[in-house]
């Protein structure tokens, strides 16, 4: 069995860093277009598909301990 690809590896294929890879995914404004193509391109080419389960826990509230 072959793992899913992961935003490092689409990271790694379009020669960017994951926070920009990061970037393209929720559609910010500052990134250039070429290199938005670039992370495109190496989305489709990997057949990345976002995870909305580990993209919802990565946005939940962080607990907090002590006090």
């Amino acid at each position: 069995m072959t793992r899913s690809p992961t935003i490092h590896d689409v990271a790694a294929a379009a020669y960017v860093s994951h926070q920009t890879v990061s970037r393209v995914l929720n559609g910010a404004t500052n990134v250039r277009p070429t290199t938005r193509a670039r992370v495109e391109h190496a989305i489709h080419a990997l057949g990345y598909t976002r995870d909305d389960r580990a993209a919802a826990l990565a946005r939940r509230p962080r607990r907090r301990s002590g006090g």
